[in-house]
């Protein structure tokens, strides 16, 4: 122990290294008289954290980005193309022909391939306009209130009452095939239940006293909606979304089962469900690949979209394993 008027054995002059004066005193005990160092993580970094604990939406996300990339680039990797016909018919799995051949000549597996591609892009335009219009009429609708949130209400609440399925068939028949026509149409009845939901939200969140603060600091009401606002309905927003993904892929494939979405000589995962069925007992594998596949892009994109809900949302208080 140091006396009065005794050099200290501890000093900071030219000869202390940072070592020396950051090394902690050996009578004190950890936590007594020093502060703790806490490592803060940035907003982004806890996002990240939450979703890679969520041990089913990771696998699920690598399932899922292994058939769409499959799908995507597949078809232009693989040695048969899904419009060529070979000169064998009605040919089952084989090393060659790993999903068999059909009944015209053509290799499964490619017409597989284009299906999912083109199933994929329907799925994931639906999900991206359909997002971005419902998330625009809702935060609206929330924010402005009165006149603005009747008028906008009462067009969602018109498209809530059309029966869409015969919209689906009127519309399918006069524009045609085409797979961008067909998400289209079905981007159009699908934006309503996420704009209810937003506006629901921003709703309950346009009074807090954050918002009041953004307000008196000068802030526009797109900056609010923007920046205050929708990043609180993310959660919502999110789910919404991937569950749009699914029921595009499932509304596409009815329609073109019905033979009214994207028709020959394209394919689709629908249309090959539609194809395959008269031979459901005798050949099941040209109707059970194509169903597998659009069972598990849909399965996955829902896991992954309740692993994604949990890792935005500011509310969660845990993550789900």
């Amino acid at each position: 122990m140091t006396q009065p008027g005794m050099p200290s054995d501890r000093h900071d002059g030219p000869d202390t290294t940072l070592e020396d004066r950051d090394a902690p005193d050996p009578g004190v005990q950890p936590g007594m008289g020093h502060d703790v160092a806490v490592r803060t993580r940035s907003q982004r970094q806890l996002i990240l954290r939450r979703f890679l604990q969520h041990r089913l939406a990771m696998v699920s996300l690598v399932l899922l980005l292994l058939l769409v990339a499959g799908s995507l680039i597949g078809g232009t990797l693989w040695r048969y193309d899904y419009a060529e016909q070979l000169p064998a018919f009605n040919e089952p799995p084989t090393w060659e022909h790993p999903m068999g051949i059909d009944d015209i000549g053509r290799d499964l597996f490619a017409k597989v391939l284009r299906g999912a591609q083109r199933s994929v892009q329907v799925a994931l335009l639906v999900a991206f306009l359909s997002t971005t219009v419902g998330t625009i009429v809702g935060a609206i609708a929330g924010y402005y209130r009165g006149i603005v949130d009747s008028i906008l209400m009462r067009i969602t609440d018109l498209f809530l009452v059309i029966p869409s399925l015969a919209v689906f068939l009127l519309l399918a028949r006069i524009v045609g095939g085409g797979w961008f026509q067909l998400a289209l149409i079905i981007a159009a009845f699908f934006w309503m239940p996420l704009a209810r939901i937003v506006r629901a939200e921003v709703l309950s969140l346009r009074e807090k006293e954050y918002i009041e603060a953004a307000r008196a600091l000068g802030a526009s009401d797109l900056r609010i909606i923007g920046r205050h606002l929708l990043p609180n309905a993310i959660g919502s927003i999110i789910v919404n979304a991937t569950i749009v993904v699914a029921v595009a892929i499932l509304t596409e494939t009815a329609l073109s089962y019905l033979g009214l979405g994207i028709a020959a000589p394209d394919t689709s995962l629908g249309l090959l469900v539609s194809e395959g069925q008269s031979a459901f007992k005798t050949r099941p594998h040209l109707f059970y690949w194509p169903g597998f596949l659009i069972i598990t892009i849909a399965l996955t994109v829902n896991f992954v979209g309740d692993g994604l809900r949990d890792a935005f949302d500011p509310r969660q208080k845990r993550v789900r394993q």
